[in-house]
């Protein structure tokens, strides 16, 4: 339950029982360790232990995302159009899961050829990657957007949505914080003889995890067989139909500009705090890594609570800008604690920024569920697959341009390595990178809450929708039955 009383009760029959809350939820716990176990080691385990070039290493850890991110609107189309007697969303949940099982061990038997440091054409650890990659991020597609697309059917109640959804991170969260100990299991010389075979067999356990947690909600969820009943629709006019759906379309822009303006500080934010705030110490980064992390998880949860309780006592767009305004908050506090005289106030610019950023990615989940029922009164469908995808493919596309963002930020400000490694990084330089860095996220995160203002589906407009489409199913129903007659 979110915090306080609640002042909108769901229907009888509109209420989600806790135990289909909390199976759906292990989904997410499957999620993030299919997301993040390729992000957490794959860098250092390419460069260091298969000896991929930096460059060939990036590369090969963004095109899986690429693929991943224009998979989805197919995927999520397919799923919408199925007729199965298990529903159109578990057959490719199942299939998903059971892919990626296979797969994620398989990112770490890289052939050992001497070809690593030849081009890329050539380069035959690099084009390994990239396959098995690929072949990972289509089997995590059939997984994730069918079993999103899930949670928004649960129920049609608005707050009720809310009060489901969260369970996808209150369970997933841990895959989170697990996640970020990854690397420090796979490279434990007491365990393992190198870093190669750490990372497979940590990935191992990881996916025995996986197939546990993605099970539970194949296995445990039932889907409203009534649906499968329309017409399919093919993909072009599927794609074309979610985008020009106003609501969807506010909320798509608002959700990749904040994707834009957070991701964009991997690309520069390592580089000013190793080589400025902590003057050059990795272990001093690893160890505030690891301690930010484990507070964005905790207050990850009270974010969620605060964020939900606004959300119920107005609106989910009155409690969307609520959380947007403390991550513009932290990031303008960034500005000042990227300063090597007192890097304790980086704590402190995490701590407000933590406290609306999962709040946030909850009201977006949420609103959009409600945009499936806007969508439906005026389409007659029920679509949810293809908005899960178009959400998905905004978080996957904002990540492969921010990746660039960060870098040409940097550079722009005159980062150069070589000079770095040999004088350290210039104070002034350092300030160029601080005042893009916070700039580009400062103006991004303005323009998302300008744009969030303009969203238009309302508490009160969520619930005149599923009112009339409440009468379209007795009229149907009554129509249906008299020709039975």
């Amino acid at each position: 339950m979110l915090i306080g009383t609640d002042p909108h009760p769901p229907q009888p029959k509109d209420r989600v029982p806790l135990r289909t809350k909390i199976t759906w939820g292990f989904g997410g716990l499957a999620d993030n360790f299919m997301f993040n176990t390729l992000t957490a080691l794959g860098t250092l385990v390419y460069v260091n232990h298969f000896g991929l070039s930096p460059a060939l290493a990036g590369l090969a850890l963004a095109f899986p995302r690429l693929i991943d991110a224009f998979t989805d609107p197919w995927i999520g189309n397919l799923s919408d159009n199925a007729k199965t007697r298990l529903g159109r969303r578990r057959p490719f949940m199942l299939f998903g899961v059971i892919a990626c099982v296979v797969l994620l061990p398989l990112l770490w038997t890289v052939p050992m050829v001497e070809t690593a440091q030849n081009p890329w054409y050539s380069n035959i650890p690099f084009l390994y990657v990239c396959f098995i990659g690929s072949m990972l991020a289509i089997a995590y597609t059939l997984f994730v957007v069918p079993y999103t697309a899930l949670g928004y059917e649960l129920t049609p109640d608005y707050d009720e949505r809310t009060r489901t959804l969260v369970w996808r991170m209150y369970i997933g969260l841990a895959g989170s914080l697990s996640a970020a100990w990854l690397f420090r299991l796979a490279s434990e010389d007491t365990w393992f003889p190198n870093l190669g075979v750490g990372a497979f067999w940590v990935t191992v356990g990881v996916s025995i995890v996986v197939l546990v947690a993605g099970l539970i909600p194949v296995i445990g969820c039932r889907e409203n067989l009534e649906i499968e009943r329309q017409e399919p629709i093919k993909l072009i006019p599927a794609i074309r139909y979610s985008m020009t759906n106003k609501p969807f379309l506010i909320l798509f822009f608002c959700y990749a500009v904040i994707i834009m303006a957070l991701f964009s500080a991997q690309g520069i934010a390592p580089l000013l705090l190793q080589h400025y705030v902590f003057e050059g110490s990795a272990v001093a980064v690893g160890n505030f890594s690891g301690i930010v992390g484990t507070m964005a998880v905790a207050l990850s949860y009270f974010s969620m609570f605060l964020i939900g309780w606004i959300s119920m006592k107005t609106n989910k767009r009155a409690a969307m800008i609520v959380g947007l305004l403390f991550i513009l908050a932290g990031t303008f506090i960034n500005y000042f604690a990227i300063d090597p005289r007192w890097p304790w106030m980086l704590y402190v610019a995490a701590f407000v920024s933590f406290l609306g950023m999962q709040g946030c990615w909850l009201m977006i989940s949420s609103m959009v569920a409600d945009v499936c029922d806007d969508d439906e009164l005026n389409s007659d469908r029920r679509r949810e697959g293809m908005f899960s995808a178009a959400i998905g493919f905004a978080l996957k596309a904002g990540q492969a341009v921010t990746f660039g963002i960060g870098g040409y930020l940097a550079t722009a400000a005159g980062f150069d390595s070589a000079t770095v490694a040999e004088f350290g990084l210039a104070a002034d330089v350092a300030v160029r990178m601080k005042a893009l860095l916070i700039g580009f996220q400062a103006l991004a995160l303005i323009l998302a809450i300008f744009l969030m203002t303009y969203y238009p589906i309302t508490r009160e407009q969520s619930e005149e929708t599923r009112r009339k489409l409440e009468e379209r199913g007795r009229q149907a129903w009554a129509i249906k039955n008299g020709d039975q007659v």
